[in-house]
């Protein structure tokens, strides 16, 4: 597995402590892949015990495994166009896999009897998958799209407790999604999430999670981007097992 699914499978069982540590590794990755595990540990500002136990806590034999396969990942970031096209199908076959398995009952649940449904993207690519969300759900869904740090004042003050407010981030960790998710909060309306990694603040502040698996591209003199399909695939899956949640409730409306 990829660091970034070993500390998804992982997160749940983790000590605060641990929590800490998954957050930051999160955000300095190619920072552990270099340096000794005093030179990390001092960065984290954590033990190099802890640390170690932490590697283990991931099924790794250490410290020294988990900086060999953050370096393989790097290479494989790194590979030809060729190499690429396995590393994101894989990518993207993993996804389906974990979608399929994933309880979507709670979250249709909280769709379906919401007053008002608003998604809430923090950056150009995320406020596209929220403006496509809105499209492809229009025959079954209304849902609000907004977009803008402008609008996040107004969905806070907007917002009540018999709607529902999908946030959509890569990290989970910039200040407007997280400030957005703590307000809504506060005021008892629920929020759903959608991030790359589950160890992510704005996902510890939501009623429900959705993960999407994404990956960086990088090498051959270009610049590093994150993919942004996954966040299509996420949606129409989505729309369709939304469409059989409705359809199961018109054959068996007391249940």
């Amino acid at each position: 597995m990829r660091i970034e699914e070993l500390l998804n499978a992982s997160y749940e069982g983790f000590s605060e402590n641990e929590k800490y540590v998954c957050h930051y590794l999160s955000s300095h990755l190619e920072e552990c892949g270099q340096k000794t595990l005093g030179e990390f540990a001092a960065d984290c500002g954590v033990s190099k015990t802890l640390l170690v136990r932490f590697a283990k806590r991931l099924g790794l034999s250490g410290y020294s495994e988990l900086k060999a396969q953050i370096r393989v990942e790097r290479r494989e970031r790194e590979r030809g166009p060729g190499d690429m096209l396995l590393v994101m199908t894989d990518s993207y076959h993993k996804m389906m896999d974990d979608l399929v398995k994933k309880d979507l009952s709670g979250f249709f649940g909280r769709l379906y009897r919401a007053r008002r449904v608003f998604a809430y993207g923090s950056g150009y690519s995320q406020a596209r998958a929220c403006s496509e969300m809105k499209r492809i759900f229009l025959p079954v869904r209304e849902i609000i799209h907004l977009h803008g740090q402008d609008l996040v004042s107004g969905l806070e003050r907007t917002a009540a407790a018999d709607d529902l407010v999908i946030i959509i981030s890569m990290s989970g960790e910039s200040e407007s999604v997280v400030s957005l998710a703590r307000a809504l909060r506060v005021s008892h309306v629920p929020a759903v999430s959608v991030t790359r990694l589950r160890s992510n603040t704005l996902a510890s502040l939501c009623e429900e999670n959705l993960y999407i698996h994404s990956f960086r591209l990088s090498g051959q003199g270009r610049s590093e981007y994150e993919t942004t399909a996954p966040y299509f695939i996420l949606i129409e899956f989505l729309y369709l097992s939304y469409c059989n949640y409705l359809a199961d409730l018109r054959q068996y409306p007391g249940e």
